[in-house]
């Protein structure tokens, strides 16, 4: 069991969770074009994304930074693409893994998207218990 975490590739951003998962970590392998599984299970991946209001960014930032998921977890979450922010969460359903990061879209620098925490990797008995708290991000 493990908890792995991207680090500041520039002041303030991270590196990028799907990236992280797939060339440094590879735990997940291609099969056929689109499908993605578990190097381990075999289950696919499964990803969301729970959109929340900008002026929430700075408190969401904090409270991942300090592994606050209760108080995450009774935010209230937007439809999608309503606001610039989102927690991007990729795991499988037995919850041998969940990753999650916050994202910031930027469409004012070119349309990047910017890691605004750590990705953060849980595994094994770490995943499965992050896995109710990534399922309710949707």
């Amino acid at each position: 069991m493990a908890v792995f975490r991207t680090p500041e590739v520039a002041p303030g951003e991270y590196g990028d969770l799907f990236e992280f998962l797939m060339e440094e970590l590879k735990l997940f392998k291609r099969k056929l074009v689109l499908m993605l599984k578990h190097v381990q299970t075999g289950e696919s991946m499964v990803y969301e994304q729970a959109w929340y209001d900008f002026h929430l960014k700075d408190r969401i930032t904090h409270l991942l930074k300090t592994d606050d998921y209760a108080a995450v977890a009774e935010l209230p979450i937007n439809k999608k693409g309503q606001t610039g922010i989102y927690i991007e969460t990729r795991y499988v359903k037995s919850g041998k893994l969940v990753g999650l990061q916050l994202v910031e879209a930027r469409p004012h620098e070119g349309g990047r998207y910017v890691g605004l925490t750590p990705a953060v990797v849980f595994t094994d008995a770490d995943g499965e218990r992050m896995l109710a708290f990534a399922q309710k991000l949707k």
